[in-house]
């Protein structure tokens, strides 16, 4: 950084304790985290701490939320429900809109037991008991199409042999093999995805929360304690907590925690999974039945996945690929091959109602995968302030309530206490692909 810089910029300690520092050159502190000179960073870090030491001795704390999607919003929802300092101030900060990437594009299956017997045993029953209450409290089957559903595994194939009678009346008899309930009512949901987030960061803000649209450029720390968040609007935002739940777009900001421990931790790699989908509207309503398909096409096979909504359109999605990563969820775009393979799969399996419904919409969406596939929850052990909440694989809707609630917990009360998520620290202890 050059002197004549240092000598005219001066921090306006006005717009500080509002909390809220407008950098008027971009090539002053707030350019990449990596060209700010240790000295300059360490002086500002000081500024931002002071800050947020007078804001707590004032009674308040600014807690930043780094993500708008299902996760970032549920947790912004079970933090303002219980949170008790009424200074306490929550920023939603999110890049694009609010539930714009897998969040709003996912089919919003929700199960209690598909996860018994491992690690995620515990968050995933509580997250369905949490779901259902929710829905309960937040009047789900209205607000955002919230049901308890069967689900059906139903086996295929166009060269079956003795086909069974399908059990259900929009699939095409000819293909069936083999079908089994996999999830009860009592055991299995569904909601809108894009609608649930609405509601949720709705009730956030009303009581309190805000939201800001602004990419996270970088993070400023006085030794290791998070003191800001520096934003694309050359905005630095003193903050004294900060929740990372970026989906698959989390990577870059883990590589800064482990680089701010002085790589003598390391955590999970966290990136994206593209899966593609339809959105139909069918000429007749169907059957409440979600249906998990196995469809062999004698040289290759296909596992199509139908979620029939209240409202009448359905969501088919599949065909899950390692496009890569956009900057940012206004950039998705499907694979034209794959939105192919999964029109010829309704037309196989059901030409007359699935194969001849009007397609609302091609889309796709980016799983956000750690690369030991459990989701990072809980507290950066190694720095004050930190959590994260991320990398959620394709369980991000329906572990989502738990998660918040959890972090929620973490946060305002220092400890979870309803919900067992020790398998899932970001400390792992062992990883297989790692940030170090």
């Amino acid at each position: 950084m050059h002197t004549k810089h240092k000598q005219k910029q001066q921090v306006d300690l006005g717009r500080l304790h509002n909390n809220d520092i407008t950098a008027p050159r971009k090539n002053f502190l707030f350019t990449t985290f990596q060209t700010v000179t240790p000295q300059y960073e360490a002086t500002f870090a000081k500024i931002c701490l002071f800050i947020n030491i007078k804001n707590m001795m004032e009674g308040g704390r600014h807690i930043a939320i780094l993500g708008g999607g299902i996760i970032g919003c549920t947790i912004a929802y079970y933090i303002t429900l219980l949170k008790e300092d009424p200074n306490l101030e929550i920023t939603v900060i999110e890049k694009t809109d609010i539930a714009c990437a897998a969040s709003g594009r996912a089919a919003g299956f929700i199960t209690s037991n598909w996860n018994d017997g491992g690690p995620l045993q515990d968050l995933t029953q509580n997250s369905f008991r949490l779901h259902a209450e929710l829905a309960e409290t937040l009047n789900g089957k209205v607000t955002y199409d919230y049901r308890p559903i069967q689900t059906l595994s139903i086996t295929a194939s166009v060269r079956a042999q003795n086909a069974k009678e399908p059990p259900i009346d929009w699939l095409k008899g000819k293909l069936i093999q083999k079908a089994e309930c996999i999830g009860t009512t009592k055991t299995t949901a569904q909601l809108h995805p894009y609608k649930f987030c609405q509601t949720l960061i709705k009730e956030a803000k009303s009581r309190g929360a805000k939201v800001r649209i602004a990419s996270v450029e970088g993070l400023i720390f006085d030794k290791y304690k998070i003191t800001a968040v520096r934003l694309n609007d050359e905005v630095i935002l003193p903050v004294d907590t900060i929740i990372v739940a970026m989906g698959p777009w989390s990577g870059p900001c883990l590589q800064w925690l482990v680089k701010q421990g002085d790589r003598m931790y390391s955590l999970p790699d966290v990136n994206g999974q593209r899966a593609h989908s339809l959105l139909l509207r069918p000429s007749v309503p169907l059957s409440p039945h979600i249906c998990f398909m196995a469809l062999s096409l004698g040289h290759k096979f296909s596992e199509p996945e139908f979620y029939p909504r209240p409202d009448g359109d359905v969501f088919v999605s599949g065909e899950i690929d390692n496009g890569v990563l956009p900057k940012s969820a206004n950039e998705f775009e499907p694979n034209p091959t794959s939105i192919k393979n999964l029109k010829r799969d309704c037309n196989l399996l059901s030409p007359d109602i699935l194969g001849t419904a009007t397609v609302v919409k091609e889309n796709c969406c980016w799983m956000p995968i750690s690369s030991d596939t459990l989701p990072l929850i809980g507290k950066v052990p190694w720095l004050d302030g930190v959590y994260l909440a991320t990398g959620h694989n394709v369980w991000g809707i329906s572990n989502c309530t738990g998660t918040g609630l959890v972090i929620a917990e973490m946060v305002l009360m220092g400890q979870a206490q309803s919900i067992d998520v020790r398998a899932l620290a970001p400390l792992r202890p062992k990883n297989s692909r790692v940030h170090q």
